[in-house]
């Protein structure tokens, strides 16, 4: 018996530490997830869903004719690092795969750091003065330089990648894009994510928790009058220990 109770011990552990896989299909399997302070699935599901319908309840697709849509910044200050298409991607896909409005991926709205490199000439020249007079020299280089620069850049850069070809002979001309083929959006998505860490204490012994309230907010702009036509604010507000902070 006293043998096997150090097997059953390190079973135990074993077990404690096993990966569970979810299924995001089963709704009970979701629900019984654990819960964290950080910014989740469930989360993200749940304000996709509410901005979404309140986007299309709002009447602004029914306004504008053939709605187009560039997505614009969506910036992530919170104190935890995450890419806010998490949010961005689950709107987008309902709003283009119900054909309510189309996402323009071909739009040069982003900036792209790339690097080029340049011919430079250095010269260096000397001069010295002595006894007997005065001497000078001059040595001349010739290299290539490193620059970093900015360019526009589009979210799938195919679209003018496409374009560049033309004139090449190793393409059918009939079957590269024409010029004044590309659709200009009509509507605008940009948006903010915000964190506020508050400490919580309930008595004197107790433990020092922390309050954490997240608020995701998306804005519509029309661009052609640059107003806003539709606008939304997620709160998530979670309380407990271990909260993301800088």
């Amino acid at each position: 018996m006293k043998k096997l109770m150090p097997v059953a011990l390190c079973a135990a552990l074993c077990a404690c530490g096993e990966t569970r896989v979810v299924d995001l299909n089963d709704t009970r399997d979701v629900a019984t997830m654990q819960n964290v302070m950080e910014l989740e699935y469930r989360d993200w599901t749940n304000a996709a869903e509410k901005m979404t319908k309140s986007m299309i309840d709002s009447g602004a697709f029914t306004r504008v004719k053939n709605p187009v849509i560039a997505i614009a910044d969506v910036e992530n200050d919170t104190m935890q690092r995450f890419d806010t298409d998490i949010l961005v991607k689950k709107i987008r896909t309902t709003l283009v795969n119900s054909g309510t409005a189309q996402v323009t991926t071909g739009f040069q709205n982003k900036k792209k750091t790339e690097i080029g490199y340049v011919p430079v000439t250095a010269e260096m020249k000397s001069a010295q003065i002595d006894a007997l007079g005065a001497s000078a020299a001059s040595v001349k280089a010739n290299g290539i330089a490193a620059v970093e620069y900015e360019r526009d850049a589009a979210e799938d850069e195919t679209t003018h990648q496409v374009r560049a070809t033309r004139g090449n002979d190793e393409y059918d001309a009939s079957t590269i894009a024409k010029k004044g083929t590309l659709v200009a959006p009509n509507l605008s998505l940009s948006g903010k994510m915000l964190q506020r860490n508050m400490k919580l204490k309930s008595g004197w012994f107790s433990n020092v928790d922390t309050r954490v309230e997240y608020y995701l907010q998306l804005t519509l702009t029309d661009v052609n009058t640059g107003l806003s036509v539709w606008e939304d604010e997620q709160p998530i507000v979670k309380e407990g220990d271990h909260a993301p902070t800088w």
